[in-house]
């Protein structure tokens, strides 16, 4: 697990209790814990292991909900998550360009 120090202490009973309550399938897609897939573009055969994950991206927060998704469902959720992460900044940095430029304000373009 990436930046294991940002979950609460107890995240491993928090995860196995997400993947009991959606009874070991994908909540996204359906697709049973263990079950083996072959990748159409490569004809590599891999299992799949589901995780529980933060859908509102707050490791930290020991109350947190959680959901149980494969690791395609996973890499899918966080894609779009960064694409709207990304859109928010540049509507931010395009508000400041106004804000200075078309109306002489001082202010910072970074955050």
């Amino acid at each position: 697990m990436k930046h294991r120090w940002l979950y609460p202490a107890q995240w491993e009973q928090m995860a196995f209790a997400c993947k009991e309550a959606a009874g070991w399938r994908c909540e996204e897609c359906g697709i049973a814990h263990g079950t083996q897939v072959v990748n159409e573009e490569t004809g590599v055969v891999r299992t799949v292991y589901l995780a529980a994950t933060h859908p509102d991206h707050d490791p930290w927060n020991e109350q947190a909900r959680l959901r149980c998704l494969c690791p395609s469902c996973h890499m899918r959720y966080d894609w779009s998550w960064q694409q709207r992460e990304r859109r928010v900044a540049l509507e931010k940095l395009r508000h400041c360009v106004l804000l200075r430029y078309r109306f002489g304000l001082s202010v910072p373009l970074s955050s």
